[in-house]
């Protein structure tokens, strides 16, 4: 009865923010303490806390997003899973609690850690019903006694009403390898040999296992990847998928997986470009490690299982924090987003295969213009946008400078950050040392940068602003940089600069993002 109670509580706070399509942040005094940071089109909870992306599948017209939460207060603990769905990956709305932490009577506990979700069209697993596929969730059940880790293994529930109601799987695990640390299983559909494969980790040493099932519930280890990329922290919610190589017919392999940062420290998700028969992955020898994202602030992320052949697309979502920092970031009401959805692709590039990423284009059906411009040229000076201002903004634009040129957002006063780029050193970055709220961690004022090709002269940035986060995307997705960021004021003026010597912004286009346009 008082799971059930709660879970009334939790779908009407759900049902009532889902309707809600107010910007918080614009209606809030960032002087005070009523300030939420709470994004406009960034993902996030209702109220509590959550980490990974969980489970992204595509069904019955439906993006299904599952999230790691916490259903009982704004930090790390009480591991479930929480869920949303929608249909065009930009508006969500959330269900109640899938799948909950399991509270057992010899005082164990039994949280929902990370993994995926598959539809089993051909009902491999016998858990459909009248003649409906189920919806399967595989996942870590971390088991902890008195707040020790004492046990991690693979378990499933599943869903015969298109994932409305979750039940577990009596026979669960249905892997255990009988250690404290194996998780974040993501499973998918191998059609070559009409199998399911699982890729799942052994973090503490830094290996991937990959695993064939037939029917969801008994697993054969089929081989190991690891031993190369950054070893620098455990490696985390791994992901292995196909894609094209744009503009031939050559498809690769793409394994990613969550771990250290270049900048030693900090977190990441880097990813190996190479082949996989079904059996092995065997990267390509390339420049590793390489990473989905230089910024500091994404991890954990996955991709969509099941999309639509008339899509194609490859979509990946991450979690727009760090572990360094995200039980005290000074957000009210909830604590922790995701990225915007990412479209990834191939391209050849004179290092080599590379992996690029855009925002998906459904973001644009809700992007008004707001300003734009041919062109502004600069020499060592700075000007401000005063017709363009906002926190939940779409920038765009052309830069070729001859030393260090860039653009200052969210700025109010001496309080901004800094998007810049030196073409003398080829390096991009995005300074939030003076960005707002520092205070509630030593490690989080900081810069992060990127070192581009010396090849590179003109560079096209793509920027997304959305309260307390920014995505950055440098040369049509090349490389990504995302970073949280706490201004304490309101203003959200820009600012385009030059620094010793001139610049030119060419094609400047700034919109802004509504909840409500269609």
């Amino acid at each position: 009865m008082k799971h059930f109670f709660y879970l009334l509580i939790v779908t009407s706070v759900f049902m009532f923010e889902a309707c809600n399509n107010e910007p918080t942040m614009n209606s809030e005094d960032y002087g005070n303490n009523t300030v939420s940071y709470r994004p406009l089109y960034h993902f996030t909870t209702d109220s509590n806390w959550i980490n990974d992306p969980n489970g992204l599948v595509y069904a019955n017209g439906q993006y299904h997003l599952f999230a790691q939460y916490n259903p009982q207060g704004d930090k790390w603990g009480h591991m479930s899973w929480a869920h949303a769905v929608s249909t065009d990956l930009f508006s969500w709305s959330e269900w109640p609690l899938a799948i909950p932490e399991i509270q057992h009577a010899d005082s164990t506990t039994t949280m929902i850690f990370s993994g995926s979700a598959v539809v089993d069209s051909f009902n491999t697993s016998g858990f459909g019903i009248n003649g409906q596929p189920p919806m399967v969730a595989i996942y870590t059940s971390h088991v902890d006694k008195a707040g020790t880790g004492i046990a991690q293994h693979e378990s499933l529930s599943y869903s015969t009403d298109s994932g409305k109601t979750w039940q577990p799987y009596a026979g669960n695990p249905v892997l255990d390898l009988h250690l404290t640390d194996f998780r974040d299983p993501k499973v998918f559909w191998y059609a070559p040999e009409k199998k399911w494969v699982m890729a799942v980790v052994k973090p503490l040493e830094y290996k991937v296992q990959f695993y064939a099932s037939a029917n969801l519930k008994n697993w054969t280890l089929l081989s190991e990847f690891g031993g190369i990329g950054n070893v620098d922290k455990i490696w985390e919610c791994p992901d292995l998928f196909p894609l094209q190589v744009e503009g031939s017919n050559e498809t690769k392999w793409v394994l990613t997986l969550s771990a250290g940062h270049q900048q030693k420290g900090f977190i990441a998700v880097q990813y190996f470009i190479g082949t996989f028969n079904g059996k092995t992955f065997i990267a390509d020898k390339l420049n590793y490690p390489l990473y989905i994202d230089y910024g500091k602030d994404f991890y954990a992320g996955i991709t969509f299982n099941n999309m639509p052949n008339t899509d194609g697309r490859r979509i990946m979502i991450g979690w727009a924090n760090c572990w360094n920092y995200a039980n005290d970031i000074p957000t009210k009401g909830f604590r922790g987003i995701y990225s915007v959805p990412r479209e990834l692709s191939l391209q050849n590039t004179p290092a080599g295969l590379q992996l690029f990423q855009q925002p998906v284009a459904e973001l644009n059906a809700h992007e008004q213009q707001l300003y734009s411009n041919a062109g502004i040229n600069l020499n060592n000076t700075a000007q401000m946008l005063d017709s363009a201002k906002g926190t939940a903004l779409d920038i765009s634009f052309t830069l070729d400078a001859a030393q260090e040129a860039g653009i200052q957002v969210f700025k109010s006063g001496p309080e901004q950050t800094t998007i810049a780029y030196n073409n003398i050193t080829k390096i991009i970055s995005i300074n939030r040392t003076t960005s707002g709220d520092t205070s509630f961690n030593t490690s989080f004022a900081s810069v992060d940068s990127l070192q581009l090709p010396p090849t590179t002269q003109k560079i096209n940035l793509r920027i997304l602003l959305d309260q307390s986060v920014i995505e950055v995307f440098v040369n049509n997705g090349a490389y990504a940089l995302t970073t949280q960021v706490f201004p304490k004021h309101n203003q959200g003026n820009i600012e385009l600069f030059a620094k010793n010597g001139k610049a030119s912004f060419e094609d400047i286009n700034i919109k802004q993002v509504n909840k409500t346009l269609h």
